[in-house]
């Protein structure tokens, strides 16, 4: 969509093909019963910087996220809050120090955190493939001397929602992400009415191209380059084409892709993710809490939306979102909706924080589960650097096809929408050369 209505601005008339019976992808949401549900994405790091261009541009607005959180440690419960301030920062003092933060290993990591801005970051002009080489998370923890307290409270916070093992991960990746959301939390930003408000506003400014329910079989190319799609029953000329997909299913639908970036893609991997949504008549955490993490297990995040976004739910009603990564949400993800709430429910009953109202499993306005196969990208070591030089490889010996999707940049919702609106910027630029 980001490809779709930055053509749009430049005066073209593209044709965006959905596969699915709505747009959005990970941005996506539903409406159940006047509540607002975003099916994926939650937040807005501070970086994204494409993103909040489009979202002004479309007239979303922004409001700032509280992040109050719990953290299930040692049989009991630490709880930070998202305070810049020196008063917030010694508050919070018995927490990190529970958290290992505190540690050598985890002043080394924030140092070496904040003096890189200009390499971990999701912005569109991160230099975060420079800083990628062959060195894992668990490698970069292992040198500088994280304490085992530490490492379990990294691996909770980044594996317990949807990017599964971070220690085989890109040291430069996770780091990135760490700068962005654990050692920012008061600069995370979120649509007052949900991340699915900047997909519904995309799809209202590009909604006369777009054709959904419409899979494409194949992306023909052959010696000039991609000459158009093929669909159930019709073949679709094309001047250029921009391939929004996961990595697997480029590879599937372009069967005449260069050599060498075949064999980048068969290396980018995705986690995979279970996501279960209540309404509520209460709320569900403890006053003012965001959301509870249980670092040393799989039990599911745990969040309270309507803390930070009292837009997306009616007066008085609350909502209860348990997210499951890992090997949990492997095994979920086999079983039936009904199975999945109970089993995901049970989890966080086990150790449910003090004076929280965790419903039973009949309980609740309404529920929702969302399945995620293909989930985040995971980015092992160097496949940064190995794409950017795939997309140079692309551009030389099939200059009309463009690649898009998050593992095309780095990855999360920005990388998504800043290689579409690459992806774009390039077709119209081939255009113009061409005459």
């Amino acid at each position: 969509m980001g490809a779709a209505y930055t053509l749009k601005k430049r005066g073209f008339t593209p044709i965006l093909l959905e596969a699915e019976d709505h747009v959005g992808g990970r941005l996506a949401a539903d409406e159940v019963d006047g509540f607002l549900v975003d099916t994926g994405v939650d937040f807005f790091c501070y970086s994204y910087d494409a993103v909040f261009r489009i979202c002004e541009e479309l007239d979303v607005p922004l409001v700032r996220s509280r992040q109050t959180l719990g953290w299930h440690r040692n049989g009991r419960w630490l709880v930070t809050t998202a305070e810049p301030s020196i008063s917030g920062i010694i508050r919070n003092l018995s927490a990190f120090r529970g958290l290992g933060l505190l540690s050598r290993g985890g002043m080394k990591l924030v140092w070496q955190v904040f003096r890189q801005p200009d390499y971990l970051t999701f912005a569109s002009d991160s230099r975060m493939a420079e800083i990628d080489g062959d060195e894992s998370f668990g490698g970069y923890l292992a040198r500088i001397g994280a304490p085992e307290s530490l490492q379990v409270t990294l691996r909770g916070f980044v594996e317990n929602g949807v990017l599964d093992y971070v220690a085989p991960s890109s040291q430069a990746y996770i780091r990135g992400y760490l700068a962005n959301t654990f050692l920012r939390p008061h600069q995370l930003m979120q649509p007052e009415k949900g991340a699915g408000a900047l997909a519904r506003a995309l799809r209202d400014a590009c909604a006369d191209v777009i054709r959904i329910s419409t899979p494409v079989r194949e992306v023909v190319v052959g010696e000039r380059g991609a000459t158009g799609v093929v669909i159930d029953g019709e073949t679709i000329e094309a001047d250029a084409v921009i391939c929004a997909v996961p990595a697997p299913k480029a590879l599937e639908i372009i069967p005449n892709l260069p050599v060498g970036v075949r064999e980048t893609l068969r290396k980018v991997t995705y986690s995979s993710a279970c996501r279960l949504v209540m309404g509520l008549d209460k709320p569900p955490l403890p006053p003012g809490w965001h959301g509870a993490i249980y670092p040393e297990d799989e039990t599911p995040l745990v969040l309270d939306r309507s803390i930070n976004l009292p837009g997306c739910v009616p007066p008085g009603k609350s909502t209860l979102d348990l997210i499951a990564g890992r090997e949990r949400a492997k095994q979920l993800l086999e079983l039936d909706d009904e199975e999945i709430k109970g089993e995901m429910l049970r989890d966080v009953r086990r150790n449910a924080p003090p004076g929280s109202a965790i419903p039973g499993d009949h309980e609740g306005l309404f529920s929702r589960v969302y399945r995620w196969r293909i989930a985040v990208c995971k980015g092992p070591p160097g496949m940064f650097r190995a794409v950017a030089n795939t997309r140079r490889e692309l551009g030389r010996d099939v200059p009309n096809l463009f690649l898009a999707g998050d593992y095309t940049r780095v990855p999360l919702v920005n990388g998504a929408l800043a290689s579409g609106i690459s992806a774009a910027e390039e077709t119209v630029a081939l255009f113009a050369s061409s005459g």
